[in-house]
């Protein structure tokens, strides 16, 4: 035998086709790619172990191959389908290309409906990605349905093996199991575009993906970190700032008064006594209080400059119902109104109030009461609160997406974590 990684060409025994090894000294067994016989190259004598039993298939990527993957040159020498899953279920199916370099060995590139992974074997004691917490996708059977090219262990259609992956995108821990030996390998996720480019694929010929891979990593949670420390800093400074200008405010009372307003007066527009603004530019807050059961109230409100004359206007609506409904006492509306004026230079001032009540407009009108308390330089909350809706819909939205992906990716498992099956359970109308 020629020295691995150096190719050398054989003859099939069962058609006298050309047979070439790219990997010579290291496949232990080969399938003819004229007859699809399945030799054993381990000896000088070339021996058929089977004769052709299947139809030549057409690869996506052919045997000889080459292409570049994380830095180093591979040549595609075996594929196999294989499968899982009985004929009573739904099979999963999925291709593997046996890649071969003569100076770091082989690897295993496989692909199912259209999400690729590379695979590459490790030992007892090799170190796993740091920071990787695996868990388990898949436990069950897989067979080999189609075998082509050469590869380092005797494989024919037909062997099956216990396969057990478990996951930690991009990664998959795959470990394989027959009778004589357990081999383990460890996959990345690679995106489908690079494989098309490594080989030189048409995109438009590549399959096309479906759903959600097992080791598929998830767009959103790459997003996640950073979109989500740069809203907790938004929020921690805005609170910060929130707190310090609550705190340094005057928040002062400067008018207080509680009046009524009788229907069958001609005027019933109130004017407040003068008052003092002594903090020039501050915000002045009105809370007023109706008294109302069953009934809404308005007040058209104008605070009035003394010396200038300058009026600023706003209006104030209040409303409150309750009763009983099946025994349960319910109740609506409020019956208290806050409302500021901002940016209010210091000066002599008055409130101009114009009153209106559902009760001035019944059959026979009835008083109505309002309490007011004006306050300067009163810490605004609403201003952080809009702040805080609108820094955190996106992390929510991320949030709300990236498990969404889980929940595609382990619906495809029998050992989804008990969060997404919680949510399986209430979708189906089951109990867990």
């Amino acid at each position: 035998m020629d020295t691995p990684g150096k190719p050398c060409v054989l003859k099939c025994p069962n058609c006298g086709g050309a047979v070439t090894l790219r990997a010579a000294g290291l496949s232990v067994s080969v399938v003819c790619q004229q007859c699809g016989s399945l030799l054993d190259v381990a000896r000088e004598d070339i021996k058929l172990l089977e004769k052709a039993w299947q139809s030549k298939r057409t690869l996506l990527i052919p045997l000889g191959s080459r292409a570049t993957l994380e830095g180093n040159l591979w040549e595609v020498v075996g594929y196999q389908a294989r499968s899982s899953g009985s004929s009573k279920e739904a099979r999963y199916a999925w291709d593997e290309y046996l890649l071969y370099n003569p100076r770091y060995g082989f690897r295993f590139l496989a692909q199912a409906e259209g999400h690729w992974t590379l695979y590459r074997v490790i030992k007892r004691g090799m170190p796993l990605p740091r920071g990787a917490r695996f868990e388990r996708f898949f436990d069950g059977q897989v067979r080999v349905d189609y075998v082509l090219g050469e590869f380092y262990w005797r494989v024919k259609k037909g062997d099956t093996v216990h396969v057990t992956d478990s996951i930690a995108p991009p990664y998959v821990l795959s470990v394989e199991r027959d009778a004589d030996e357990i081999n383990t390998a460890l996959g990345i996720y690679i995106p489908a575009t690079e494989i098309a480019a490594a080989f030189q694929l048409d995109p438009n010929a590549m399959p096309k993906s479906r759903g959600v891979a097992a080791n598929q990593p998830s767009p959103f949670s790459q997003r996640m970190p950073d979109v989500l420390r740069i809203a907790m800093w938004a929020v921690l400074v805005a609170t910060l700032i929130q707190f310090g200008q609550a705190f340094f405010a005057a928040n002062q009372l400067v008018y207080v008064e509680t009046f009524d307003v009788d229907p069958e007066t001609t005027e019933r527009t109130h004017v407040s006594p003068p008052f003092t603004l002594h903090k020039g530019l501050a915000n002045v807050c009105l809370e007023s209080t109706a008294v109302l059961r069953n009934d809404w109230a308005e007040l058209g409100v104008t605070l009035v400059n003394e010396t200038t004359q300058e009026q600023r206007n706003l209006l104030q609506s209040m409303e409150f119902y309750e009763g009983y409904d099946g025994g349960e006492r319910w109740h609506e509306g409020n019956n208290a109104a806050s409302n500021c004026f901002s940016s209010v230079p210091a000066g002599q001032y008055r409130l101009v109030l114009d009153p209106d009540a559902g009760v001035f407009h019944k059959s026979q009108p009835g008083r109505q009461t309002f309490s007011e308390r004006l306050y300067s330089d009163a810490p605004i909350w609403s201003n952080w609160l809009v702040l805080m809706l609108a820094l955190l819909p996106y992390p929510l939205f991320l949030w709300l997406r990236h498990h969404s992906f889980e929940y595609t990716r382990w619906s495809e498992s029998d050992y989804m974590p008990k969060v997404y099956a919680g949510i399986k359970n209430s979708l189906n109308g089951e109990d867990e």
